[in-house]
């Protein structure tokens, strides 16, 4: 029986495909390739959520390789410090949700369904993009790794949602954009369904998963399993 559901945030709930455009051009130019930005992510992120890389490690590993790829320096570890900081400021000034989210969520809320958010970042800067659009009152549970010690796939970052609801794993649903840290990961923590939300057709779908393109069908589908 579901009885609450958690979301991921970055690029689940969050839309960054304005603000990583913006953001890069504002830091490196016309020439920024956010492709290539991505590609940097999907390669080296893997490696924070497995804990070969801190969160710190990452971003300055991602700064730097992208500086390599544009044929620039790359400077020492406070530049690319002070380099990923002012791509986050640009980054934030275009922050927007999906226009999915808040019905679905609102939808959630008139169900009387508990709400969390499950997500792997820093803690003060991810708190931060949930005040300016508007998520933070809207979750029951707020869980970042850069808080509480361990990421998703872990089974240890979705037990701690279940418990800080007062549930079991065994009660909750996720939803995220990614198929191993969010949609794999949920599963191996005993999450009765998984929900992978892929709005361009972009990633397969694991075994056992559930793919939606609108969030909008969550309410629905967990009808059927409530």
């Amino acid at each position: 029986m579901v009885r609450a559901v958690s979301f991921d945030v970055d690029d689940t709930l969050i839309d960054y495909s304005v603000s990583i455009p913006r953001s890069l051009r504002g830091l490196f130019g016309a020439d920024a390739d956010p492709d290539v930005w991505l590609t940097l992510m999907d390669a080296l992120h893997p490696l924070y959520l497995d804990g070969t890389l801190s969160h710190t490690a990452y971003l300055r590993t991602r700064m730097a390789a992208m500086l390599a790829t544009l044929g620039r320096p790359v400077p020492d570890d406070a530049a690319l410090d002070r380099m990923e900081q002012q791509r986050i400021t640009l980054a934030e000034t275009g922050l927007r949700l999906y226009p999915d989210v808040l019905p679905c969520l609102t939808t959630l809320r008139a169900q009387g369904m508990p709400l969390a958010l499950l997500s792997n970042t820093d803690g003060r800067l991810q708190r931060r993009r949930l005040r300016v659009v508007g998520l933070t009152g809207l979750f029951d549970v707020i869980a970042l790794s850069g808080e509480i010690g361990v990421a998703k796939p872990n089974p240890a970052a979705f037990e701690h949602v279940s418990a800080s609801l007062g549930l079991t794993t065994a009660d909750v649903v996720h939803v995220g954009d990614n198929p191993a840290a969010d949609a794999q990961g949920a599963l191996a923590a005993g999450n009765p369904m998984a929900l992978l939300i892929d709005r361009t057709g972009r990633h397969p779908t694991p075994a056992g998963v559930t793919r939606i393109m609108d969030l909008r069908e969550v309410p629905d589908l967990l009808r059927g399993v409530r």
